[in-house]
């Protein structure tokens, strides 16, 4: 896998990524592509080594000065701290950022000067062409204020830590060890099982046929309904006494 390419995993979407064996999970920001719309997921770290892979991945397809929208599902560093680094080369206020109203309080700390948009559950940005993205809140999962994107075109949903894993031993889609790497993760970070209910229950209508995690791997449509299952029956809240 070329380190500095991004990697088209659907129609319009590019995985500009990359796996951290140090920490023992991969870092995925996304990529959507529209016409003239251009959104990037949950930006990432800002740590050089890791800001300068994702910068080199977003450039191999497009410059980053397309940017319109930043979409950030929750507020944490692995996903949001570079939000000024892209500010610097997009400009202040050229961009949108998009994010609930709770993450947006806490997102100005990382130091950038554009204004937020925020989103509440089932509203819809639309792209060029038509494309539409609709953002659903997932409360606890794991933070307050957390949310996920659904791309209805493709069908695809950026579902942020919902669906993600730990792995040391990396792919970018999802096989047989999946499920216990995903097990891995959510016991110790989801608190209450109701939290995930709560979701299931909003998203139960919904096609989906590709799932695209903030950390882990991607997830194919014929291995979605194991992983959904496996979701629903984890025993989270593991480091309650």
């Amino acid at each position: 896998m070329e380190n500095n390419k991004a990697i088209q995993v659907n129609d319009g979407i590019y995985w500009v990524g990359f796996g951290d064996p140090k920490a023992g999970f991969s870092n995925n920001p996304y990529l959507l592509i529209e016409g003239d719309s251009v959104v990037l997921f949950d930006p990432g770290s800002r740590l050089p080594e890791h800001f300068n892979i994702v910068k080199q991945k977003i450039e191999s397809v497009i410059p980053i000065e397309k940017i319109n929208y930043i979409v950030v599902h929750h507020q944490d560093p692995d996903l949001a701290a570079s939000i000024p680094l892209f500010e610097d080369i997009i400009g202040v206020d050229n961009f949108e950022i998009i994010s609930t109203l709770r993450t947006s309080l806490l997102l100005p700390y990382y130091g950038f000067r554009t204004e937020i948009t925020t989103i509440e559950d089932g509203d819809i940005l639309q792209l060029d062409n038509g494309r539409e993205l609709m953002f659903i809140t997932s409360p606890y999962l794991h933070f307050a204020g957390a949310h996920v994107s659904y791309d209805m075109k493709t069908k695809t949903l950026f579902s942020s830590d919902i669906f993600a894993a730990f792995s040391v031993d990396w792919h970018l889609y999802a096989n047989e060890n999946y499920i216990e790497a995903m097990r891995i993760f959510h016991e110790p970070y989801i608190a209450h099982k109701s939290a995930i209910e709560s979701f299931a229950n909003k998203i139960k209508d919904f096609e989906i046929k590709m799932i695209c995690p903030q950390h882990g791997s991607i997830i194919k449509e014929e291995f979605i309904p194991k992983c959904v299952e496996a979701l629903l029956n984890f025993e989270v809240g593991s480091w309650l006494i």
